[in-house]
């Protein structure tokens, strides 16, 4: 869905006097995100920035995405009468939340979150320098998610490839939580610099702050591609690949649960005891996947 053209006109007057758009609403519905795509695009366009739109919408999306779940959580939360800043049981509340949710139409959860005063905001700044967007909610989290939240973006940022992320959360087989990192290494491959990425809680919101600046530093994947430069959004080996070495193949093992052939990043050779004991009925506590061991884990 295209912007009216005279919206058009009303947005180029707003952006020349350099007014904010501010994007309201409850879920992240397929409505919500063609809106964030065009007025981000519409921006972009403006200033002739473009080519940084798709690894943007790809971190904003997943920011979306993160920040409607938080509302989610805290609905559920309410239904069951749990507190939602009481680190008491978290990850088995947490597992139960995820396992009940359906996220399969948010349209069919707007009139609930609505009633609760859930709220999904996304605000674009910008300017010739750059644009920031903020992404808000109401939802309060705990503790123990912000911190969780603070090392995954640590983590995120310090990526050279897609793998380190399987390094560190071997047990997301289906990548559920991925999103974030991958969104980050693009912004790496074009110049973004991703510690301009941050959240903060004040005044009762939560809020994801994202800048993009229009430095100079910034290439284009236009220009990438006519300097013949290497435009893959993340890279698996070294430079060596580039300069023609041959690169060995990542060490592989045979799993005695499964005997599925697995890369050794994500196979335990012997399971730390601390985890073993979480594991009471795992057969093995040697050769064995993150797979397997976490269907054994109970934490």
């Amino acid at each position: 869905m295209e912007i009216e053209l005279a919206k058009k006109e009303r947005l180029i007057r707003g952006m020349e006097l350099g007014k904010k758009i501010v994007l309201h609403g409850v879920v992240l519905s397929q409505y919500y995100k063609s809106n964030v795509e065009n007025y981000l695009r519409f921006c972009l366009e403006y200033y002739q920035k473009t080519d940084i739109l798709p690894p943007s919408l790809s971190l904003i999306y997943s920011l979306l995405e993160m920040a409607f779940k938080e509302n989610c959580r805290n609905s559920y939360y309410m239904e069951k009468g749990w507190d939602p800043l009481s680190s008491e049981s978290f990850t088995e509340r947490e597992a139960e939340f995820e396992t009940n949710w359906d996220f399969s139409d948010p349209l069919k959860l707007k009139n609930r979150l609505k009633e609760e005063g859930s709220v999904l905001r996304t605000t674009i700044h910008h300017s010739g320098s750059g644009v920031s967007l903020e992404i808000a909610n109401l939802a309060p989290i705990t503790s123990e998610a912000e911190e969780a939240l603070t090392e995954y973006l640590s983590r995120a940022k310090s990526y050279q490839d897609l793998s380190e992320y399987y390094e560190d959360y071997p047990f997301d087989e289906e990548g559920r939580e991925i999103g974030i990192a991958l969104a980050i290494l693009q912004f790496k491959e074009i110049g973004l610099d991703p510690n301009l990425l941050r959240f903060d809680t004040m005044e009762g919101e939560h809020v994801f702050r994202l800048e993009i600046g229009f430095d100079g530093e910034i290439l284009s994947l236009r220009t990438k591609l006519e300097n013949d430069e290497d435009v893959r959004p993340f890279r698996f080996h070294s430079q060596a690949e580039k300069e023609g070495e041959t690169i060995s193949p990542w060490k592989i093992s045979v799993c005695k649960i499964c005997g599925r052939t697995v890369d050794d990043r994500i196979f335990f050779h012997t399971v730390p005891p601390d985890v073993s004991a979480k594991a009471k009925d795992l057969p093995f506590t040697e050769e064995v996947c993150a797979w397997c061991l976490s269907g054994y884990l109970k934490l």
